[in-house]
């Protein structure tokens, strides 16, 4: 008898000694939540396990169980392997030489001699028996880990974990449920089926943190009747709803808080377009005591207001002459044309897929002509 997805997952972690989970580099609460409560669930299984991100970590998320051990790369394989070819000539003593500013190596065969031909070089592989991949519709998405490790992506057995549309089921497990609310109510129900006992205040706490999230504290119009009953069983457990409705949306520095309010003030709203855009100028920054790093907090509580807009923006002066445009485009239109229209500007995925965002940085220009640079590249979107 075939086993289920879920049973196929427990049967490969089970068997794993050292478990890699990776995020994908534009991280989500959903993602960073889930991917902290899988590894405390799998530690539970006395698994080695390591959780990676090369994204940046949201401040308001510090507050996660366990959130420092996630590191920014996969340690180890670092190592320069040399390969000596013994098939014709056996060695017979190892030994070295070490210097100020150089090391010697000297291999001794028992017959003959070594030539350079018989050596090779070779990078330390890095050790990992199971590849957990969550919240990642591409490898492409996991960024810069990917590119520095893309033989370790290819190579490693892969547990693709997702609820997104437009997965591109790049594992050997896909657990990928397109109905699921968020990642973490997956994770929920999934734990549920191999050991409910194994879920403690902590791990309910981060997945209840991802259903929280990703339906906006249950007002989202794609909550469902499971993420509430999933949200209660994980309360039941432990989790400190409380503490989380704290940090995600009570705690907000005042500059924030003043920066959003100027932003809101000069809401423009493009009926015809279904698009909306504020604007933001250097003295805005000086009155609300904040600064651009606050922008894509600030983009964000816009976004979350404002879900009914297929282009939500935020035009910020960051400096004289130089102006940072923060754009959400629903995932129906197409942001790489947004971005062609600039010559430049990064498109990632944004709210689990439903938005991309695209980022840009344009120099030597007024805020006003920013402005306009950024309608036309709106219009763009209607063809």
């Amino acid at each position: 008898m075939e086993l289920t997805i879920e049973q196929q997952i427990f049967e490969t972690l089970s068997k794993a000694k050292k478990v890699l989970i990776a995020l994908p580099e534009s991280i989500t609460a959903d993602s960073l939540s889930s991917g902290l409560a899988l590894a405390m669930f799998l530690q539970k299984m006395d698994k080695d396990v390591s959780v990676v991100c090369s994204g940046s970590l949201p401040e308001h998320l510090q507050f996660l169980p366990r959130i420092e051990s996630v590191k920014a790369d996969v340690a180890g394989g670092k190592s320069l392997v040399v390969v000596v070819d013994i098939s014709a000539k056996k060695l017979d003593e190892i030994s070295y030489q070490s210097t100020e500013d150089k090391v010697s190596i000297f291999l001794k065969p028992k017959d003959g001699m070594f030539t350079a031909e018989d050596i090779s070089f070779s990078n330390d592989k890095i050790s990992v028996d199971v590849l957990v991949c969550v919240g990642s519709k591409s490898l492409e998405s996991f960024g810069v880990l990917f590119e520095r490790h893309t033989d370790l992506f290819f190579e490693t057995p892969k547990i693709n974990i997702d609820n997104r549309a437009k997965n591109e089921y790049f594992g050997a497990i896909n657990f990928v449920d397109i109905n699921a609310t968020s990642i973490a109510e997956m994770l929920a129900t999934l734990f549920g089926k191999y050991e409910t006992l194994l879920v403690d205040e902590d791990i309910a706490t981060c997945l209840l943190t991802g259903i929280i999230t990703q339906t906006h504290s249950f007002q989202h119009a794609h909550t469902t009747p499971k993420a509430f009953m999933k949200a209660s069983e994980l309360v039941a457990l432990g989790g400190r709803q409380q503490e989380v409705i704290k940090f995600i949306y009570k705690t907000k520095p005042l500059p924030l808080l003043k920066l959003w309010g100027r932003a809101l003030a000069r809401l423009k709203v493009m009926d015809g377009d279904s698009a909306a855009y504020s604007m933001l100028n250097t003295a805005d920054f000086e009155k609300a005591q904040s600064s651009p790093q606050d922008l894509p907090a600030v983009m964000k509580e816009l976004l979350d207001s404002l879900e009914s807009h297929n282009v939500v923006g935020l035009l910020a002066e960051t400096s004289t002459q130089t102006v940072r445009i923060l754009t959400a485009i629903h995932s129906q239109l197409n942001a790489q044309v947004f971005a062609d229209h600039f010559g430049q500007g990064s498109v990632t995925d944004l709210n689990s897929g439903l938005y991309k965002a695209v980022d840009i940085t344009l120099e030597e220009i007024s805020l006003a002509d920013a402005e306009t640079k950024f309608l036309g590249a709106i219009a763009t979107l209607k063809g």
